[in-house]
């Protein structure tokens, strides 16, 4: 029986594909059903929690996001990768956290608490700009954006 975690989202999706463990932060749940919402489409997570053994596997990053339950590795029905970065960018769990944009065709969102940009281009972290555009940040109470180094990849993004 398929036990759903929210509307949208059930605990095998979420769950870790190595053990099956499962950790998923309050946060990050309630931003991927902001996140299907808005898409009007359905979300489709590819990975979801990460045991340490697991991210070892897949190259995940020492201080990986997945391995505390923050993160997910997503894409969006019908949606080009430009398309999936602007809704993620407008989902305020998402907008303080990360966004990643892969060559593989998905987005990593994360509830991290700061705001981190980056994408990867044939396994290299790159500028986020070298997948998609970034939106012209017009509100006074938001900084520019500034390339950073990151836990994600070294030339990510942040509020400077």
């Amino acid at each position: 029986m398929t036990e759903f975690l929210s509307p949208h989202f059930t605990k095998q999706e979420l769950a870790c594909h190595h053990c099956g463990r499962l950790l998923v932060r309050p946060e990050l749940l309630a931003g991927l059903e902001t996140l299907r919402l808005r898409a009007g489409a359905p979300v489709m997570v590819q990975d979801g929690y990460r045991c340490p053994e697991h991210n070892l596997q897949v190259g995940g990053v020492r201080d990986s996001q997945h391995c505390l339950g923050m993160a997910a590795d997503v894409n969006i029905c019908g949606c080009t990768l430009q398309n999936m970065f602007d809704l993620a960018n407008s989902v305020p769990e998402f907008t303080r956290g990360g966004i990643g944009v892969y060559d593989g065709g998905f987005i990593h969102v994360d509830v991290r608490g700061t705001m981190a940009r980056w994408a990867r281009v044939k396994g290299v972290y790159v500028g986020i700009e070298q997948l998609v555009r970034l939106p012209q940040l017009v509100a006074q109470d938001r900084k520019p954006v500034q390339p950073v180094s990151s836990d994600e990849g070294s030339d990510a993004v942040r509020a400077g």
